[in-house]
């Protein structure tokens, strides 16, 4: 999976010192999770060649972790899907519409 980094101390040399320790803890747990996927899987849709964004804030409140499908997918299937990203919350990643848990694949 695509790992992108954006938003607060994102684009410096050696970010990770600056972040704060439950941003690090966060964002190590999703790498951990998402390594060798390729995308999430709910009841009712599967999406594969995703990405993981992750947006670097300030402390964790501030700080999102998100799988997003490619954009041209979500496009093509029009109206037909339901949940559009899933998002990392409490050690899993959640479905953003339905809120449950998805399955990595």
């Amino acid at each position: 999976m695509k790992i992108i980094y954006t938003g607060y101390l994102a684009n410096r040399v050696r970010p990770r010192k600056e972040w704060d320790y439950e941003v690090r803890d966060a964002v190590d747990k999703a790498l951990e999770l998402v390594e060798g996927k390729h995308g999430f899987r709910t009841p009712f849709e599967i999406w594969r060649n995703c990405e993981l964004i992750i947006t670097i804030g300030h402390n964790i409140y501030t700080t999102s972790i998100e799988i997003r499908p490619p954009q041209m997918a979500v496009i093509k299937r029009r109206a037909n899907w339901h949940n559009g990203y899933a998002y990392y919350c409490n050690g899993v990643f959640w479905a953003n519409i339905s809120r449950i848990k998805v399955e990595l694949i």
